[in-house]
């Protein structure tokens, strides 16, 4: 395993450990929830910053995660919502089934973390139910997988 992946492991960690946090938290914690979708923000810029140093197997197995997957994409977006990040378009979050969701740059963030699962208008207005620990799950299961598939490459 190269010292980039290595490198790229602890930010892994770190984004399953709150998922796993929240996820038996009795008490719905926006905060924490918000930060979990920032934690997938560092895994991401980590895995941009050490990418020229993978071996080029780690490198293709988590190209497919972090560049070519419209899902976990969508979910990078969601620090617009959280953290006031304003880009030049629109925020596109993806549903379960890679549908685009256009949401409005002006959305809330205290209305978008305000439970496990919200509803939240697209551009035209039309609502959508958005699960945070559904896409959550997902995205790290994608990860892991990602992460499986790089390390076992090597072996």
């Amino acid at each position: 395993m190269s010292e980039a992946l290595d490198r790229i492991l602890p930010y892994a960690h770190s984004f399953s450990e709150l998922i796993e946090r929240c996820r038996h938290d009795p008490t719905f914690n926006a905060a924490d929830w918000q930060d979990a979708y920032n934690r997938l923000n560092r895994l991401r810029d980590r895995y941009n910053h050490e990418k020229s140093n993978l071996d080029h197997s780690e490198r293709q197995a988590l190209i497919k995660v972090f560049e070519e997957d419209a899902f976990i994409e969508g979910l990078l977006h969601i620090r617009q919502i959280g953290e006031h990040v304003q880009m030049r378009s629109e925020p596109v979050i993806r549903s379960m089934t890679i549908a685009p969701i256009p949401i409005c740059v002006k959305t809330s963030a205290r209305g978008f973390f305000q439970a496990p699962v919200v509803r939240v208008p697209d551009t035209t207005g039309q609502l959508h139910s958005i699960s945070h620990l559904q896409n959550l799950k997902e995205a790290e299961k994608r990860i892991q997988r990602a992460l499986d598939s790089a390390i076992k490459k090597l072996l």
